[in-house]
């Protein structure tokens, strides 16, 4: 036997867990207190931005349908290598920060033209102060090697990267653009006045119950062109091989580029949870309680069918867009690929959702069959025409949101037209028409790079004319039960492993198997869900056996793991639905002690109800015998009567003072391989 020595550890919690980098979802600033203050990180401001001569803009083209144009992208050349605060972290790793103003923007985002990061390195953007983030991005975000970055609230931006220690040469960033958001942010801004109206119906309303799945398709998302940026609605749609491909369907007047396309993010299911009443006040107001931090950022252009790209003319063409999300969207969000229908036809009725003004969803009904005509004009086949909307209307930034006939399949993509609320306050629409783009026309006609919607939404070559929708995850709402038996195995400090072990739960509570685990830590017991939220997540987990299964986790340094510390775990199994289990807990913990400490060194101890306790941790399993002797070297108690104590774990040892006369006393520790002593003053 390698004989180590015995730990015994003072009983305080360590601050400060070393984190895996691209797995927390709280900034290093908010993590770490000894980072430099906001105030010394460099702050630049951005040109003023004439919101007057914008607005003037808007209202010019305010009987006009199209994308809702919402800020001004400013050109910018802000780099990681030359401009903002580079500083190291207490775990090693760099933080690089940088603080951008524009002053009177009610919202900011940033487009980075170049994007690089190194394995590892995580990048946040959030407002001032200790506003809720949005990140971790890493290198898997680019998108043709770049990025951009949901909207924050107010006229300050903070971007922060945490790059791991030795790969700070490896970042490349360059801020191309900074947004300024002249418009208000929905729901948190303190102009009061009206923006989509109030004729609008939400999608929370009982008559969209019939479109629950559709409804989840359905999301608003940004984009920059020619040095301003927009909102436009499109929809997530199958294709016919179901594997569950992002293909995101918008009008070519909206997104016509791969530039475009590059700079989109998504907001998934940004909508009211309240229906409220038509022609309310409260209807044209935007509310908050949203899930604003659902998003996704950047997209690859598929296919197009338009001729706004080369001419800025909707007509002549059917206005058709495909992009692929070019990133995962979380199971989490629930969202649903709707399905489609290349009829020639046009339809008995139809159904579109969208986003008016880039506001919370809503929902229109059209009562009446549609009529095949031209973008505005008769004599041609490329769109489908609304004559009135029965219920609901449509506005700048429903633009590329869905027709969807009465077999609830996606018919074509708004381009346009006259419709709207009628004057003030009203609850019904101006009875003026739409046009939508026809899908059909789409699937034999494409002008980028030759490819048609068929190639990309047929990929089997099935010539199918019409397919059904498919949700993203399986109609699943019960939850795998948490794992049974967790418990912290074996420690071994001077490697700094710690193993796990537990049995799989299963997928609907303990039949079947799970998705997969979240396994966290941390230096402080993890007792609610803001605690496993801010805890260090685990990379590697083993993936679910079926339930009941016994498995193992082994943990080391590599997982962030550090000597001097005490660790707490939490484990949570998820199913393909995005369904949790509890969070299940070992019953101690696991602690890495460097070398001997004592706790309790010169303690005393008065009278109590409690009987005084004293801790130690061994290095290595060896056998250890605990006395306490008075001041004549006479043995009085025998605490731990020659027991073996497993390394890694905290030994807890009662001493019974209360029948003691008072005066000094001596605790014995021996081992195999030590001895060593601490006075203890009973005061009675």
């Amino acid at each position: 036997m390698t004989h180590r020595l015995l730990a015994v550890v003072l009983c305080v919690l360590l601050a400060g867990a070393t984190s895996t980098l691209a797995q927390h979802s709280i900034p290093p600033s908010q993590r770490y207190a000894s980072v430099q203050t906001a105030a010394e990180v460099t702050q630049y401001t951005l040109p003023t931005v004439d919101v007057a001569a914008l607005r003037a803009e808007d209202r010019a083209r305010s009987d006009q349908r199209g994308p809702y144009r919402y800020g001004r992208a400013l050109d910018a050349r802000y780099t990681s290598a030359r401009d903002g605060t580079w500083e190291r972290l207490p775990s090693g790793a760099w933080l690089w920060r940088l603080r951008l103003t524009s002053q009177g923007a009610v919202s900011m985002s940033v487009g980075f033209s170049v994007f690089e990061l190194p394995e590892g390195a995580a990048l946040y953007a959030h407002g001032p102060g200790d506003a809720p983030p949005h990140g971790p991005y890493t290198a898997a975000d680019a998108t043709a090697g770049q990025h951009w970055t949901p909207r924050v609230q107010g006229d300050r931006i903070v971007l922060e990267l945490e790059v791991p220690a030795g790969q700070r040469s490896a970042v490349a960033l360059t801020v191309g653009h900074v947004v300024h958001g002249y418009r208000p942010l929905p729901g948190r801004s303190s102009d009061a006045a009206p923006k989509s109206g109030s004729c609008n119906l939400d999608v929370a309303c009982e008559e969209a119950d019939p479109w629950r799945e559709q409804v989840r398709s359905v999301a608003r998302y940004t984009f920059e062109e020619n040095g301003s940026t927009f909102f436009c609605s499109g929809a997530l749609v199958n294709n016919t091989a179901e594997d569950k491909t992002p293909y995101f369907l918008t009008a070519e007047h909206c997104v016509s580029t791969p530039e475009q396309a590059a700079s989109m993010v998504f907001y998934w299911n940004y909508q009211n949870q309240t229906c409220r009443a038509l022609g309310s006040p409260e209807n044209g107001m935007e509310t908050s309680d949203d899930p604003g931090d659902q998003t996704s950022s950047g997209a690859v252009l598929r296919a197009r069918a338009g001729n706004w790209h080369g001419s800025g003319q909707i007509s002549g063409a059917p206005d058709l867009a495909l992009v692929e999300v070019d990133d995962v969207i979380p199971p989490s969000y629930d969202v649903y690929f709707s399905g489609w229908d290349r009829a020639y036809t046009a339809t008995a009725e139809g159904v579109s959702i969208h986003h008016p003004s880039g506001d919370g969803k809503r929902i229109s009904f059209d009562r009446d069959s549609t009529r095949i005509t031209g973008f505005g004009t008769p004599g041609d086949t490329t769109h489908l025409r609304v004559g009135n909307w029965e219920t609901g209307t449509t506005e700048g930034g429903s633009s590329g949101g869905p027709l969807f006939n009465k077999d609830e399949r996606i018919v074509g993509v708004l381009s346009g037209g006259r419709a709207g609320c009628g004057f003030e306050g009203a609850p019904d629409d101006n009875d003026e028409p739409d046009w939508y783009g026809r899908l059909a026309m789409g699937f034999e006609n494409g002008d980028y790079n030759g490819t048609t919607l068929a190639n990309v939404l047929d990929p089997l070559g099935t010539g199918t004319r019409t397919l059904d929708g498919r949700p993203q995850v399986a109609n699943d709402r019960t939850p795998p039960a948490a794992v049974r038996r967790l418990r912290v195995d074996r420690v071994d400090p001077s490697s700094r492993k710690v193993v796990l072990r537990w049995r799989a739960s299963g997928d609907d509570g303990r039949q079947g198997t799970a998705d997969r685990y979240d396994l966290r830590y941390d230096t402080t017991r993890i007792e609610t869900a803001s605690n496993f939220a801010q805890a260090t997540r685990v990379q590697g987990v083993p993936s679910p056996a079926s339930a009941n299964t016994p498995e193992r986790m082994v943990l080391d340094a590599s997982d962030g793991l550090e000597q001097g510390r005490r660790y707490f775990f939490a484990l949570v199994t998820q199913d393909e639905a995005g369904n949790r289990s509890d969070r299940a807990t070992p019953p101690r913990a696991a602690v890495l002690p460097p070398a001997i400490e004592i706790e309790n060194g010169g303690l005393t101890v008065g009278p109590s109800r409690s009987v005084p306790k004293t801790r130690f941790v061994l290095t290595e399993t060896q056998t250890v015998h605990v006395a306490l002797y008075d001041v004549l070297g006479r043995r009085v108690r025998v605490l731990l009567n020659s027991e073996e104590v497993e390394a890694g774990f905290e030994q807890q040892v009662q001493i019974p003072t209360t029948s003691l006369p008072s005066g000094p006393y001596f605790l014995r520790f021996r081992g195999e391989t030590f001895v060593t002593t601490r006075k203890v003053v009973v005061v009675n």
